[in-house]
């Protein structure tokens, strides 16, 4: 996808963000209704057999997990000599997870009440769904040009939306989000990366011009 269009369909999907966040914070009926109608439905599916899944999943999917995977990962490409490439791999997860976080206090919408696994702090938008979507949009960027076949792209793809998805069911299942929350992440986390992986050449290059040329020689 070209620089131009990944910046509209960000930028796209950062102003249906911003709406939902709006409607969040007015109390939009339709919003409730929608959280609630889907609040119901997956209570309807709660068993200790499921909830044994969607905790793992849930901790994989939780931020201090993937913020420790990211590191290792960045780790792993520091000692495989690309250092410039584990700054920004690193950047984009710490620099989106704190504007998360922001947003998260500056609407600070309570969480759902009767959660299965207690939870604390502000529900707008999910954590775990915005770390875990930046995660797997990493991944895919870094496999997905050794993949030579387009199905296997393809499929690659599929998996890394269905894990997202996910991780994003597992917080509603266990009513420590809203819908509108993990729906509110994933657009964050889309238009947060379009809008910025464009320039991964310039910020790299700047990247490099801040280190020490014994550093981006290692």
């Amino acid at each position: 996808m070209p620089a131009r269009q990944k910046n509209l369909v960000g930028a796209g999907f950062l102003i249906v963000f911003t709406y939902l966040a709006y409607c969040v914070v007015t109390h939009a009926v339709w919003l409730q209704q929608f959280d609630s109608a889907t609040a119901t439905l997956l209570a309807g599916i709660v068993t200790p057999a499921n909830s044994i899944v969607f905790k793992a999943i849930a901790f994989l999917g939780s931020p201090a997990t993937v913020i420790g995977i990211t590191c290792i990962l960045c780790l792993w490409l520091w000692i495989r000599h690309s250092v410039i490439l584990s700054l920004w791999i690193g950047g984009l997860q710490l620099f989106g997870s704190a504007i998360a976080e922001i947003i998260k206090k500056i609407v600070a919408r309570p969480r759902p009440l009767h959660q299965l696994i207690p939870d604390t702090g502000f529900s707008f938008p999910s954590g775990h769904t915005f770390c875990t979507a930046i995660f797997v949009f990493t991944i895919l960027m870094l496999v997905l040009p050794s993949i030579k076949k387009r199905n296997c792209q393809i499929v690659a793809i599929i998996a890394g939306i269905i894990w997202i998805m996910f991780v994003a069911i597992s917080r509603v299942y266990f009513r420590d989000h809203f819908a509108s929350d993990v729906i509110g992440s994933a657009l964050l986390a889309s238009g947060y990366w379009l809008l910025i992986t464009p320039y991964e050449t310039q910020i790299k290059n700047l990247i490099g011009k801040c280190l020490p040329e014994r550093i981006q020689s290692l």
